[in-house]
């Protein structure tokens, strides 16, 4: 289920409603709703949302407006309202735990963030691994260290998101696309490179093209300072990858021209930035080699 396309077919008039028997996606729809301003939406679909979500819902409204003062209110409601005996939600219990975290971190409770993230990853991971909200909450845990300059801590919660799943590619593209990030302020270019790649083909495989421009653009960024015909072929870095012991030098940071071309041809006509088109001509020379 992708509520950037439920939103789209019923604002077209594809769907006249939407309803299933899966725990929270219509929560998460009016979400994408109100997000993108489509407040109809989520008042046609509010009488299938109970008590926690509606609240929730109104959190996000409050988020939305830059109410700090009634989202505190509304994400102590929803939290309430789940932990009640006649329709206890302990997922949504979990999403609300995650929500205030951030909440908080936006406040500067920076301590206090970080346990009800931590909470949140640790209940997400009991209840329902590789549900959405967990990996959500694993990005979060791993920002959340890296806004410390934890980045070792980050990285081991990145690497709890794998992948071969069971997260959804959207999660798996985020996570290898930070980590890449993480490990360019490391120095690790050949690991950086290799994640960006993996983050750049799920954002094409999830239709996510604006971040898989990115991505895409980062990689070639990373991949210019060499490029030889005797590097391997991408596939076969990211397949034959194994974990660095101690003391054992850094691997090589370099890339194909193959795979340059490749990503450069599909980036042509979707890249219109100066500096972008300056790295595409310049990929574009590299890939002749």
């Amino acid at each position: 289920m992708d509520p950037r396309q439920i939103v789209g077919q019923l604002l077209n008039g594809q769907l006249d409603s939407f309803t299933t028997e899966n725990p929270h996606e219509v929560l998460i729809v009016c979400e994408q709703a109100l997000g993108e301003g489509h407040t109809q939406i989520y008042e046609n679909l509010k009488s299938t949302l109970n008590d926690a979500e509606i609240a929730f819902c109104n959190f996000r409204k409050s988020q939305l407006d830059n109410d700090a003062k009634s989202a505190q209110e509304f994400i102590s409601q929803s939290l309430q309202l789940s932990r009640e005996s006649k329709n206890r939600d302990h997922l949504l219990e979990a999403r609300i735990r995650m929500e205030w975290g951030l909440l908080r971190a936006s406040l500067g409770e920076y301590t206090e963030a970080g346990v009800d993230l931590k909470w949140a990853v640790d209940r997400f991971g009991a209840l329902s691994e590789g549900h959405r909200w967990h990996g959500l909450s694993l990005l979060n845990m791993a920002t959340w260290h890296e806004n410390r300059g934890e980045y070792g801590m980050a990285l081991a919660m990145h690497a709890e998101i794998s992948r071969h799943g069971p997260h959804c590619l959207e999660i798996i593209a985020t996570s290898r696309r930070r980590a890449a990030e993480i490990l360019v302020a490391k120095g690790h270019l050949a690991s950086a490179i290799r994640n960006m790649w993996i983050a750049c083909h799920g954002f094409r495989q999830c239709n996510m093209d604006e971040a898989a421009i990115e991505a895409g653009l980062q990689w070639i960024d990373l991949g210019l300072s060499e490029v030889s015909v005797e590097a391997p072929i991408m596939d076969v870095a990211v397949q034959s990858a194994t974990p660095r012991s101690i003391g054992e030098p850094m691997p090589r940071a370099w890339v194909h021209p193959n795979d340059l071309r490749v990503l450069s041809e599909w980036l042509d006509g979707r890249v219109h930035d100066e500096i972008g088109l300056e790295l595409l001509q310049e990929a574009h020379s590299m890939s002749q080699l």
